[in-house]
């Protein structure tokens, strides 16, 4: 749900609902004895009855519990303070501008991702949607180099609330309804941004709207083997994700992953919350920078649990690809923190033959083409069975 909250989007509430408790009830005592015959009472000052027994007071009722918190539901004020507190990096010019994913197998990833819950933080595009719904994440922090991704996600939470299904939401984005989506997003935000910051985000979303058009024409029907498998394809995903931004539990952030910003705004706004972050989507970013020191001080500051997973893509002719153009890997999140850390590991490409080297990586684990997994035994739980059929 859209509050005032800018220059950043926020998130918004749990509530618990407090326990009842019994009260004891009064006794209800006894009849007074008759005088006895051998102590007569005087008229004028009555004998002083023996005590009665008490009635045994009733047991206190149980105290009756209340319905569970919904962990997805609104947040608190202090966790909304929370998810807004931090520094992100300043905006940059960027010469591309990657508003639509062209990853198109994250099905392979569905059984590492399955109920992760806990925090998302992720790059790009609307690729994260479909992940964030089968993880059913319960806080998510968005994050781009390219401020016009930023921008487009706050169009995105905009027009995913004005709209209770998945064909709803491309509607909005067809030409013949753009004036009208552009109400829609200058009305949400007005008085939550500057005219200026309200003029590049509703230019952003102009710009990229006919992109994101078509691309969302085929994420809607994208399935495998007869089930959905995207974020607009399976309504439970769209359902979950429209959710998460009712209850303000998304934070949009212009980030740089070698930063000194944002990243480290994450993790503690994590810590603050108190859960882990299960699961860090990279996509192919990694290919793009060396593993600085202030790069390994972000990825080692992220509080994560013993489940918790990074996601890469790779491009590479060294790799069997899920589809046209990418290896979906997955890897522990906390082997990734030890090996950024080594002093050869200084980009991707080396931690990756570091690894292999070790006879830490498999390729095609169970048979599923175009998947990988890094030292997976080390996340101390057996590794899910994966076919080439995505999972319901």
């Amino acid at each position: 749900m859209l509050r005032s909250r800018w220059p950043l989007p926020c998130l918004l509430a749990l509530g618990l609902v407090a326990a009842c408790t019994g009260t004891p009830p009064e006794s209800d005592g006894a009849a007074q004895p008759p005088p006895t015959t051998d102590q007569p009472s005087d008229p004028a000052e009555p004998a002083e009855p023996e005590p009665a027994d008490e009635a045994p007071a009733e047991p206190e009722p149980e105290a009756k519990a209340g319905p569970p918190p919904d962990p997805w539901g609104p947040v608190t004020d202090a966790q909304r303070s929370t998810m807004l507190a931090g520094d992100e990096e300043a905006r940059i010019k960027t010469p591309i501008h990657y508003v639509k994913t062209n990853e198109r197998r994250h099905d392979v990833w569905f059984p590492y991702l399955d109920n992760k819950r806990g925090i998302y933080v992720g790059v790009a595009a609307d690729q994260n949607y479909t992940l964030i719904g089968v993880a059913k994440s319960e806080f998510v922090f968005l994050m781009d180099l390219d401020w016009r991704v930023t921008e487009l996600h706050r169009a995105y939470e905009v027009l995913i609330e004005a709209s209770e299904d998945p064909k709803t939401l491309l509607a909005r984005f067809d030409g013949d309804n753009e004036e009208e989506s552009v109400a829609l997003i200058q009305e949400a935000l007005a008085g939550q941004l500057s005219e200026d910051e309200l003029r590049q985000c509703v230019n952003s979303w102009r710009g990229a709207r006919e992109t994101v058009f078509r691309h969302l024409e085929n994420v809607i029907v994208r399935d495998r083997d007869g089930v959905a498998t995207s974020w607009l394809s399976n309504p439970d995903y769209y359902a979950h994700i429209r959710k998460l931004y009712l209850s303000d539990r998304v934070r949009m952030l212009v980030g740089d992953l070698t930063g000194p910003q944002t990243l480290t705004t994450i993790a503690k706004a994590a810590e603050g919350l108190g859960l882990p972050v299960k699961v860090l989507y990279l996509s192919n970013a990694e290919e793009y920078y060396d593993y600085t020191s202030q790069y390994q001080a972000n990825i080692r500051g992220l509080p994560g649990a013993d489940d918790s997973i990074v996601l890469r893509t790779i491009y590479s002719k060294d790799w069997v690809h899920a589809d046209a153009l990418w290896n979906y890997q997955v890897q522990p999140l906390a082997d990734y923190q030890a090996r950024v850390g080594e002093p050869n590991n200084a980009r991707r490409n080396r931690m990756l033959n570091a690894a292999d080297k070790d006879k830490l990586i498999e390729r095609d684990p169970d048979g599923v083409s175009g998947l990988s997994r890094v030292n997976f035994e080390s996340l101390g739980s057996p590794a899910p069975t994966v076919t080439n059929e995505a999972p319901e």
